[in-house]
């Protein structure tokens, strides 16, 4: 008698690469296109080496299979002011969560308005909004979720309303990129643009889009207090009250030392923002350059070397958030080596975005030295797309970029691949007589379509992360929110247009 357990066959299951793996496929990509190339004795016009020196036809390099490894660390010393940047605003960040004082502060808001719990939605997604609008927070979210599930349940909400306040709240942010140094800042760079450039339009779009958010799952939790039926979560109700309102909510103390941190994490991220904005440009004066050449002159002590406000790099904001590290590890003081280790730890959790845009940055690295950029270029100066309708453009742009973060959902990844070549195409699009570009208005137009990818993919961390938290399917949560999506992609569009038509007016407002 045989006693042996039947053997099944595992069944394949498709995962979708990470982002390493497909931007080192891009570069597999890009040897083997060079190789074609390369005997096919195709050429492009090298530029001499000045301005009278004419351009030189040139065939196209091959590379081989060590040009790939070298390349990444190529492509870590172009970006590298991105990255130190990067690792500064991650240690930063990991000593002020380590805290507790931003948990202390949601908590205390959402408490405080228990009574009247649904107006704790618009400051829930207000704050969560802020967050990934100006450094990207996403998947830090998910904790929040813990906190605002027992709140809304024991205010007569269901599951769903807490798990759509933190994940349309939390995911609109990066979509609403104002100050995102993972996306804004990796796309203009890699652009050859400003940063700050399109500014106010982002800004303006971050007040109306979360308005937006807040109102639409109001509307939602309002009808479903009214009648609990309506919920997307009703079947499991009371599994759901038994299961979150058993757990304890462990209550985080907003003492006045976690205040002082929270304060102290708002005015970093203002003085980014008011250090790197172009003030001089925009009224066009002189005064914050003569004030930091004052400072470096009668003021050493503070500083002798670093220019004033709107002249700096991101070098130099590396180095606030670096002393804004110490100051808040100071307040929160647990001797030297703790506050060490939490710099390299915080630093460390941004290892891999540095690797990422490495990787993104040997692209670039080998499509120049391969001449391979010079020629796509070529073809694009060649081309009629300069005489492109720009309304037709951003939407092209939009609709192109929506399926292109699928793929490549990292914002930093995707920013420093395509944006080299993107950039000048973008950049050869003038408004009329105005000469004004659309170089930031396709960032703001990636931003848009990379946070939409990022709210519906089901390999998105916040979205399958919102669904194993709440207890509920992928499947329940797109069903209760395509509407919603629908509208965000309709607002979008709008959004994009009336930007463009904007530009009209001679200013880079968009």
């Amino acid at each position: 008698m045989n006693n042996k357990e039947p053997k099944f066959k595992k069944k394949f299951k498709f995962k979708i690469p990470t982002s390493f793996t497909i931007l080192f496929a891009v570069l597999i990509m890009i040897m083997i296109t060079s190789w074609i190339l390369y005997y096919s004795g195709v050429t492009y016009n090298k530029p001499g080496k000045n301005e009278t020196d004419p351009s030189v036809p040139t065939v196209i390099t091959g590379i081989g299979i060590v040009d790939l490894f070298v390349s990444i660390f190529k492509g870590f010393e172009d970006k590298v002011e991105i990255i130190v940047f990067v690792l500064s605003i991650g240690a930063f960040i990991y000593i002020v969560m380590k805290s507790k004082s931003l948990d202390a502060l949601t908590q205390k808001i959402a408490w405080k308005f228990k009574d009247k719990t649904i107006w704790a939605i618009p400051i829930i997604v207000i704050f969560l909004s802020f967050c990934g609008s100006a450094y990207g927070m996403a998947e830090e979210a998910l904790g929040f979720h813990m906190i605002v599930i027992p709140l809304m349940l024991v205010a007569g909400f269901d599951v769903f309303t807490a798990l759509i306040t933190v994940l349309l709240g939390g995911g609109i942010g990066p979509m609403l990129a104002t100050f995102d140094p993972f996306l804004i800042f990796t796309a203009a760079d890699a652009a050859n643009s400003q940063a700050m450039d399109g500014l106010i339009f982002r800004l303006i779009a971050w007040v109306l889009v979360t308005g937006f958010t807040s109102g639409w799952i109001m509307f939602y939790a309002r009808n479903v207090k009214k009648n609990p039926q309506l919920s997307y979560t009703f079947s499991t109700l009371e599994e759901d009250k038994k299961f979150f309102l058993k757990e304890q909510i462990n209550e985080v103390a907003l003492t006045k030392k976690r205040i002082t941190i929270s304060v102290i994490f708002l005015v970093m991220f203002l003085i980014m923002i008011a250090y790197l904005f172009p003030w001089d440009e925009l009224f066009k004066t002189t005064a914050m350059k003569d004030f930091g050449n004052w400072v470096n002159k009668y003021i050493p002590f503070l500083t002798g070397l670093v220019p004033g406000m709107g002249y700096g790099d991101m070098f130099i904001v590396a180095g606030f958030f670096l002393i804004g590290s110490l100051i808040v590890a100071i307040l929160n003081w647990e001797g030297e080596e703790t506050f060490i280790e939490d710099l390299l730890a915080g630093a460390k959790d941004m290892i891999g975005v540095a690797f990422i845009i490495s990787i993104a940055g040997a692209i670039t690295y080998l499509l120049k030295e391969t001449g391979i950029q010079a020629l796509m270029l070529a073809g694009i100066k060649n081309s009629n797309i300069g005489n492109m309708n720009p309304f037709l453009f951003i939407i092209i742009t939009f609709l192109l970029f929506i399926p292109m973060s699928f793929a490549l959902p990292s914002t930093s990844g995707f920013s420093s691949a395509v944006f080299p070549v993107w950039g000048p195409l973008a950049g050869s699009i003038s408004i009329g007589s105005t000469g004004t570009n659309m170089i930031s208005g396709s960032i703001t137009a990636f931003a848009y379509a990379n946070g939409m990818a990022n709210m519906v993919s089901p390999a998105s961390g916040i979205v399958v992360g919102a669904a194993q938290i709440g207890r509920t399917s992928y499947g329940t949560i797109i069903k209760g929110t395509w509407k919603f999506h629908l509208s965000l992609f309709i607002i979008n569009i709008a959004l994009l247009l009336i930007g463009t038509g904007l530009n009209y007016t001679g200013s880079h407002i968009f």
